[in-house]
């Protein structure tokens, strides 16, 4: 996947008339553009973690479930890419608006990456329904229209089935470590349990699509 051609990152202050100001974390850092197939993505991981860190055992973990899904149903590296980098917009260097799928997409953007890549980023896991609670939504879909197409079902399922620390594990199991986490009243938990019946049925028709389990 090649990001020669795009144009270079926004500066800070033309990405603040663009997009308007900050309401989290930290501004974008610059960037420049770079290759994003799977391994550049895994390599663009390896800088923005910590060793060790949580985000980044549960990208690499996705990223390798990806790999199995693209390879059992012929799908593309554009899958693999999305999946290592689904959640880059937890990075420092990503944070602004605190939608990480809004953040990881413009970030990626700024790097040059394809609009196929920045969508799956932008949409994965049931993104509309946390920018809905942040007030985000009307802006995630106009900057970042939903993709189309089986691959951010795919994207979202390999989500939904690894955990925080990377490990394969049942979407049983997901929403109870994901509820474990945040309490009830927090944004992240309450956006999820909304979105649960539709990740669900997400899941459930991906396993069947793939007919036995991914081990």
């Amino acid at each position: 996947m090649r990001t020669s051609t795009a144009s270079p990152a926004l500066s800070l202050v033309a990405r603040r008339a663009a997009y308007g100001p900050a309401i989290y974390g930290e501004p974008m850092h610059g960037t420049t553009p770079r290759e994003l197939d799977p391994a550049g993505a895994q390599a663009l991981l390896t800088e923005l973690f910590e060793p060790g860190a949580d985000r980044l055992a549960h990208s690499i973990g996705v990223g390798r479930r990806a790999e199995q899904v693209a390879r059992r149903l012929g799908r593309p590296d554009l899958l693999v890419s999305a999946a290592y980098l689904h959640d880059v917009g937890y990075a420092a260097a990503a944070r602004d608006t605190g939608l990480h799928q809004l953040d990881g997409a413009r970030y990626l953007r700024a790097l040059g990456a394809p609009a196929e890549l920045t969508g799956l980023v932008a949409h994965h896991t049931a993104a509309t329904v946390e920018a809905a609670e942040r007030g985000l939504d009307t802006v995630l879909r106009r900057e970042f229209p939903t993709p189309s197409g089986e691959l951010l079902d795919l994207l979202t399922y390999c989500d939904m089935t690894t955990s925080a620390r990377g490990e394969e594990v049942t979407v049983d199991e997901r929403f109870d470590r994901i509820y474990d986490r945040y309490p009830p009243s927090h944004l992240v938990s309450r956006s999820m349990r909304h979105a649960e019946p539709w990740l669900r049925r997400t899941v459930t028709g991906i396993e069947r699509r793939l007919e036995r389990p991914l081990r």
